[in-house]
C-alpha cells in the first residue's frame, strides 16, 4: 500500500482555457503556470443524492442515483505579481493589458456579467496533484477575492466555482517553479481621498494598521437539462465590495465623514522594489486596489484599556459611481497572457 504524503509534495496548476469549460492539460507546455499556494480546498461537490424509498417489504432506502454536481472551494496564496493575472481574467471583470513587459493588468467590474460564460468571458482549468494523484477542475471562475496582510505579507484567498472534475495522469506532468517575489512590509501604502472617478491619491496616510479588501460576486452554479450532471454555467448575483482596517484615532475628520455618510476613495498599493523611494511607475511588480466610491459602514472608537492605543475600527462599503467604475484591481506582472 502506498504511503500517504504531506501537502508540501503536492502542486497546483492554473491555465486559462481557450474555450470556456474545455480543459487545459497540465502536462502540456506553455499554456499555464504552476502556482505556489498556501492551501487549497477545490472539490467535486454534489449537494444531494437520491435514495429511493421504494416499498419492498423493507424499511430501508433501496437505490442511489447521482445528482447534479459542480466544483467549489478556495485557494489561498501569498500575492505574487507573476501569478495574480491568471486569477483576474476568470471573474466578473473586464481585464485590459498594457505595456511591453512588465505588463499592467487592470480589472474593472463587468457591465454585463450576469452569467458565465458570456461575451469574452474566460475560465481557468485548475490541476491539483495530491500524493501523486491528479485532479483536474474545468470551467472555473473566481467568485470572491479577499486580499489581506499577514505579518506584513500580502495574501489573497479566492473562492472558486467550476463546472466539472476529472482525473489526469499526474506522472505526465512536470511542475516548474519560479523564484518567489512576495510583497513584504516595506511594499505597502494606503491612500484616502474624496470620492471620484479619478482621485489624485497624492499622499499616503500613515495612520492605518492592516487592510482587508473583499469583492464577493455571490455566484451560484446552475444545472440545466442537457444529459450532463455537471454545472452548465455560473450565475452571478449582487457584487458586494467591502474593506476592514484600523486607524490611529487622532482627529474627528473621518469619524465626521462616517456620521455624515460622506463618500470617500481608498487606494491600497504594494510594489517591488518597495521602500521609501519606491513608486508605482518604477515598480517591476505590484498590485493595487482602488475603491473610488465608498462609505463607512461602521466606525467604532472607544477606550479599550488603560494601556491600549485609541484606535478606530473601520468597515467600509464600496458602491458604484456615475461615469466610472466602483473599484479597480491592478497588477504589474512579468507574465504575458495573450
Amino acid at each position: 500500500m502506498a504511503d500517504a504524503d504531506i501537502g508540501g509534495a503536492g502542486a497546483v496548476y492554473v491555465g486559462i482555457e481557450s474555450t470556456y469549460g474545455t480543459p487545459n492539460d497540465p502536462a502540456a507546455a506553455g499554456v499555464g503556470a504552476w502556482v505556489p499556494v498556501l492551501n487549497e480546498s477545490i472539490a467535486y461537490t454534489e449537494p444531494n443524492r437520491y435514495y429511493s424509498e421504494q416499498i419492498r417489504q423493507e424499511a430501508i432506502h433501496f437505490d442511489v442515483k447521482q445528482s447534479y454536481y459542480h466544483v467549489e472551494g478556495e485557494i489561498t496564496m501569498e500575492v505574487d505579481g507573476r501569478f495574480l493575472p491568471y486569477f483576474l481574467y476568470p471573474s466578473r471583470h473586464t481585464v485590459t493589458k498594457s505595456g511591453t513587459g512588465p505588463y499592467t493588468y487592470s480589472a474593472v467590474p463587468s457591465k454585463k456579467g450576469s452569467t458565465y460564460p458570456g461575451g469574452s468571458a474566460k475560465g481557468i482549468s485548475i490541476g491539483v496533484i495530491r500524493n501523486n494523484v491528479g485532479f483536474l477542475y474545468t470551467g472555473c471562475v473566481v467568485n470572491q477575492y479577499a486580499f489581506t496582510l499577514e505579518n506584513g505579507i500580502g495574501r489573497v484567498t479566492m473562492s472558486i466555482l467550476g463546472l466539472k472534475e476529472q482525473p489526469f495522469d499526474a506522472s505526465l506532468a512536470t511542475p516548474t517553479w519560479f523564484a518567489p517575489a512576495l510583497f513584504g512590509a516595506d511594499a505597502h501604502e494606503l491612500y484616502v481621498d474624496a470620492a471620484g472617478t479619478a482621485p489624485g491619491f497624492a499622499t499616503a496616510d500613515t495612520t492605518f494598521n492592516g487592510y482587508t479588501f473583499t469583492a464577493n460576486h455571490n455566484g451560484e452554479p446552475q444545472n440545466r437539462l442537457n444529459r450532463d450532471r455537471s454545472a452548465t454555467y455560473v450565475k452571478y448575483g449582487i457584487t458586494e465590495v467591502s474593506y476592514d482596517t484600523e486607524q490611529d484615532f487622532t482627529s474627528r475628520t473621518e469619524y465626521d465623514n462616517f456620521v455624515a455618510a460622506n463618500k470617500r476613495a481608498l487606494r491600497f498599493e504594494a510594489i517591488i522594489p518597495g521602500g521609501s523611494g519606491g513608486t508605482w511607475g518604477a515598480a517591476t511588480s505590484g498590485y493595487r486596489i482602488n475603491v473610488y466610491n465608498t462609505v463607512y459602514n461602521t466606525y467604532e472608537v472607544g477606550l479599550s484599556g488603560m494601556g491600549d492605543l485609541v484606535m478606530a475600527r473601520i468597515n467600509g462599503r464600496g458602491i458604484g459611481i456615475t461615469g466610472g467604475s466602483g473599484y479597480k484591481i491592478e497588477c504589474i506582472s512579468p507574465t504575458n497572457i495573450t
